[in-house]
C-alpha cells in the first residue's frame, strides 16, 4: 500500500470518489449535513495552510480538545500533513488531567471546540509556556473575549490563503513527504494507579491495528459508523477514523450527547464501537422500558427473550433449535426483537464492538439473545488490536 499515512489515504479517497461520495455526516439543528471526500480534503488543506501560516512545523505538537465531530478529523489530518504530532485530549477530562497532559505534550497550538473547552485552556495557560495560540470553531459565547491567543477556525483559514499565495502547492508537497514511521498521534490512556499518560503512535501502527480488525470483521465502502468514543482513545482512532480512511466507511457524528440514541437510530450503523458503560446502560434501559410496558407487551417480550437465550445456548453447544423452535423464533424476531433492535439503532449492525474494558458475560448474553453480535476485543497501545474473541477480556494498556 503506497498510502502509508492517514493524509495520503484521504488524498487517495478524494482521487477515487471526489465529490460523488459522502465521507461523513454531522447532524446540526436536526438536519444531517453531508461532506464528500472532496469537501474533507479541501477542509484539511485549508486548516493545514492556516496552521503553517502561524508557524507550525514538523515535529511540533498540536492538542485537540473537542467532542466527536468532523473538525476533529480535519484538524488531525491537517496537523499530520505538516508531519506534526496530534495530542488527543479527553473533553470530559478534569482541569488537572488536561493540564497534566498539556504540560507533557508541550503543545504549540490547541484546537478547541467551543467556549467550554477554550475556558479550560485559558484557565491553565499560565502553566503552559509552549502554548502560543488556541484555535476554536464554535464561536458562541466567545465574541467578546479579548485575548490575542484566541483565533477562530474561519480566521485561521483566511490566514492560510496568504500562505498559499506565497508558497503554492505546499500542501501537496508536504503531504507527499509524510512517512508511515512518523509519529501521528500521542494517544490518551491510563497508566499505573489510573494516572493519565500519552503514548506515541505512528501512522504505520494505527493502520496495522485497523487492518487487524478488518481481517476479522470486514468493512465495506458505504457502511455506516456512528462516532461515539472520544477520538483521543485508541479504539476510535482505529475502528472509526482509520477504518473509514482505509475502506470508505461513512463516519456519522451525533448532534449532541443527548440526541445520540435518536441520531444512531436514524443512521442505523453497520458497525458499532461503544464503551462497556454505554452497553450496560443500553441493556438496563431496554429492560426497564419493558417492565413499564403493558401486560401483553411484557409477556411477548419475556417469551421472545427466552427463545433468544435458548438459541444462544444451543449455538454455543454447537446445536440447532428444532423446527418448531426456529419457527417460533422467527415470529418472535419479527414481532418483538427486530422492532426492539430498530428502536435502538441495531437493525443493520453486523458487528458491535465493546471497546475500552470488559463487559459482563450477562450483558453479552442479553445482547446476543436480542440479536446483536457483540464482540469484546483485546487491544493495546503497544501492540495494536491483538485478537477479537467474542467474549474475551478487553483492556487497553
Amino acid at each position: 500500500m503506497t498510502e502509508d499515512t492517514l493524509p495520503k489515504l484521504l488524498q487517495h479517497k478524494r482521487e477515487r470518489w471526489s465529490a460523488s461520495v459522502v465521507a461523513m455526516r454531522k447532524k446540526e439543528y436536526g438536519i444531517w449535513r453531508e461532506y464528500t471526500w472532496n469537501d474533507s480534503y479541501e477542509k484539511v488543506r485549508a486548516i493545514f495552510l492556516g496552521l503553517t501560516r502561524l508557524g507550525l512545523g514538523a515535529g511540533n505538537s498540536v492538542s485537540i480538545l473537542a467532542d466527536n465531530n468532523p473538525e476533529w478529523l480535519w484538524s488531525q489530518l491537517a496537523v499530520q500533513t505538516a508531519r506534526s504530532i496530534v495530542i488527543g485530549l479527553n473533553p470530559a477530562g478534569s482541569m488537572k488531567e488536561t493540564k497534566g497532559l498539556m504540560m507533557l505534550s508541550r503543545a504549540r497550538f490547541a484546537m478547541a471546540q467551543d467556549q467550554e473547552q477554550v475556558d479550560k485552556l485559558l484557565a491553565i495557560k499560565k502553566d503552559l509556556p509552549s502554548l502560543q495560540r488556541i484555535i476554536y470553531w464554535n464561536g458562541k459565547g466567545l465574541r467578546h473575549y479579548d485575548n490575542p491567543i484566541l483565533i477562530s477556525l474561519d480566521e485561521l483559514i483566511r490566514m492560510g490563503e496568504e500562505h498559499e499565495k506565497n508558497q503554492p502547492g505546499d500542501f501537496e508537497r508536504r503531504l507527499a513527504h509524510g512517512k508511515g514511521d512518523d509519529i501521528a498521534l500521542m494517544l490518551f490512556t491510563l497508566g499505573a494507579n489510573d494516572s493519565p499518560k500519552l503514548v506515541p503512535a505512528t501512522h504505520k501502527f494505527l493502520l496495522s491495528a485497523a487492518e487487524a480488525a478488518l481481517a476479522s470483521n470486514p468493512v465495506h465502502d458505504g457502511d455506516e459508523y456512528v462516532s461515539i468514543i472520544s477520538p483521543a482513545w485508541f479504539f476510535e482512532q482505529t475502528l472509526g477514523f482509520c477504518t473509514s480512511l482505509l475502506t470508505g466507511q461513512r463516519l456519522n457524528f451525533a448532534e449532541r450527547t443527548e440526541t445520540a440514541p435518536q441520531d444512531m437510530r436514524e443512521i442505523s450503523p453497520d458497525v458499532l464501537a461503544y464503551p462497556p458503560k454505554l452497553w450496560k446502560v443500553m441493556a438496563e434501559t431496554i429492560q426497564e422500558n419493558m417492565v413499564d410496558g403493558t401486560w401483553l407487551k411484557k409477556r411477548l417480550y419475556s417469551f421472545s427473550l427466552s427463545l433468544g437465550y435458548k438459541r444462544v445456548r444451543l449455538t454455543q453447544e454447537n446445536h440447532r433449535m428444532g423446527l418448531v423452535g426456529r419457527s417460533l423464533g422467527s415470529i418472535a424476531d419479527l414481532l418483538v426483537l427486530r422492532p426492539l433492535r430498530d428502536k435502538h439503532g441495531f437493525i443493520r449492525a453486523r458487528v458491535a464492538y465493546v471497546a475500552g474494558d470488559t463487559l459482563s458475560g450477562e450483558a453479552v448474553q442479553f445482547f446476543s439473545a436480542i440479536g446483536v453480535n457483540l464482540q469484546q476485543i483485546f487491544g493495546s497501545t503497544k501492540e495494536g488490536i491483538v485478537s477479537q474473541p467474542p467474549a474475551a477480556d478487553l483492556r487497553i494498556e
